[in-house]
């Protein structure tokens, strides 16, 4: 008979692996003598009970009508007419020794009830159900790659949380929307939490083009601040496409208009007491609060809540150039990213590991899946899994407590945490407040476990110990 190469050997190999209904049984492991494992086809004790639990291999059509008649499979035909190493197996001897893996590589397919994914080597012929290492999914292509992964990124929910940590940071928020989609996007959104506008283009582009005096506009600035000041709203500067003036030397630094919108407007450090004498607050802008209280009194209250937030339509590999940044207050801003985020969209259960990969490291998002069937907690089981079972921990909570409850969800994020596990919360028909009732600093901070990214804390007294890499989380 021909013997298999190249493709063909692959499509022999995945033919026979695809016909397991499932990886090894345990039990039957525990039974299994070392002399029929001596005899197995390499890999381990568990791989070789998996291959012998398999249902009758798949047949591969280009097989001599010898092999046929005789009942062979695919992987039976081929492995007595290949390799050497491939036939010291097959006559009791010893697996191909290491040397033998470097020659190979690892391929995948879905088992026969398509629940998990088997792997197999071409080389050892190895076969097992987690995925190895040094596996290279070419097969699918793996997640996209995002190019700014480690650049300072938010989403639209989490847009205001965003700009609050930063003010508190002393710092105001350049929110780069990369496209006129997510500018438009990340305007709607600001526009739905309360924010006001100033648009920046008269000092930008000039009387020229906008009709509007650069006079008038700074006077325009100075009403939308104060406006935002006295009612404790975020006065969004609004870059759209143009970058920014130099609030320095063509506005705050002037002669003529320092006084009307000085400095330290635009600094985070400065406006927690403004001067409320100053000119900036002109007669009508000294109105008593909604209470019949002093007006100062009121602007007191309500400037603690005021936010000032730069608004550009460039992205992370163009934004220094575009917007020129020696314009803006030096020291008082900080760079963060939208990502867009993927529509819904339906799935094969091969496709939900690379899916899934794309929902964190591509949009920064954790996916939430939607499943009638138990095929994805089947598929997910074999996959490096950490899971909180959220319905039952919700009837717990009347025996042991809420801090009971979040003690059980704590110990499962350390473990996802510590082997570099998928955390799966398995919602079932349940709907918990998992950012309120469930989040608490010491045992499952929700906002930085639904960030979706990791931070290395390094105390000297943690014991130094090898982690694994890979940590995530879905709903």
């Amino acid at each position: 008979m021909a013997v298999l190469e190249g493709d063909e050997l692959e499509k022999a190999l995945l033919a026979f692996v695809k016909s397991q209904r499932s990886v090894a049984d345990p039990a039957a492991v525990a039974a299994a003598t070392d002399a029929s494992f001596a005899k197995g086809i390499g890999g381990t004790k568990a791989d070789h009970i998996a291959e012998k639990l398999m249902s009758e291999a798949l047949r591969d059509t280009n097989l001599s009508q010898g092999a046929k008649a005789s009942g062979e499979s695919a992987f039976e035909a081929w492995i007595k007419g290949t390799s050497m190493a491939a036939t010291k197996v097959a006559n009791g001897k010893a697996a191909p020794p290491p040397g033998e893996y470097a020659k190979g590589k690892w391929i995948r397919t879905l088992n026969q009830q398509e629940t998990c994914y088997l792997y197999v080597h071409t080389a050892t012929y190895q076969v097992q159900g987690t995925r190895p290492e040094d596996y290279v999914g070419d097969d699918d292509g793996g997640p996209a790659v995002d190019p700014f992964a480690s650049f300072p990124t938010t989403n639209l929910d989490g847009l205001k949380d965003t700009i609050s940590d930063l003010w508190k940071g002393f710092k105001s928020a350049l929110i780069l929307c990369d496209g006129d989609s997510g500018y438009a996007e990340a305007r709607a959104q600001l526009e739905k939490d309360g924010a006001i506008f100033l648009d920046v283009k008269p000092f930008v582009q000039g009387v020229i083009k906008t009709k509007i005096k650069f006079a008038d506009h700074v006077e325009t600035a100075r009403q939308t601040a104060v406006k935002a000041m006295k009612a404790g709203k975020t006065m969004v500067i609004d870059l759209s496409d143009v970058g920014t003036p130099d609030w320095k030397e063509k506005i705050c630094g002037v002669e003529a208009y320092k006084k009307v919108f000085p400095s330290w407007m635009l600094s985070p450090e400065n406006n927690r007491e403004c001067d409320k004498h100053g000119q900036i607050f002109k007669k009508e802008d000294k109105k008593d609060g909604p209470n019949g209280e002093d007006w100062d009194e009121h602007l007191n209250k309500t400037i603690v809540d005021y936010r000032i937030v730069y608004l550009s339509s460039c992205g992370p590999g163009n934004y220094e150039k575009d917007i020129t940044l020696p314009f803006l207050p030096l020291g008082k801003w900080s760079a963060v990213r939208i990502k867009n985020v993927s529509n819904v969209r339906e799935i094969s259960i091969k496709a939900l590991v690379t899916a899934i990969d794309e929902a964190v490291h591509a949009h920064g998002k954790v996916p939430l899946v939607l499943d009638e069937t138990e095929n994805t907690d089947t598929f997910l089981a074999f996959q490096h899994t950490s899971v909180i079972e959220m319905k039952g921990l919700i009837l717990k909570k009347a025996t042991i407590g809420i801090d009971g409850v979040r003690e059980e969800m704590r110990k499962k994020l350390v473990e996802a945490l510590k082997n570099g596990n998928t955390l799966l919360l398995r919602l079932t028909n349940s709907a918990p407040d998992l950012l309120g009732d469930y989040a608490t600093d010491d045992c499952f901070p929700a906002k930085a476990v639904f960030g979706c990214r990791t931070e290395e804390i390094e105390e000297e007294e943690d014991p130094t110990e090898q982690q694994a890499t890979g940590f995530g989380g879905m709903l």
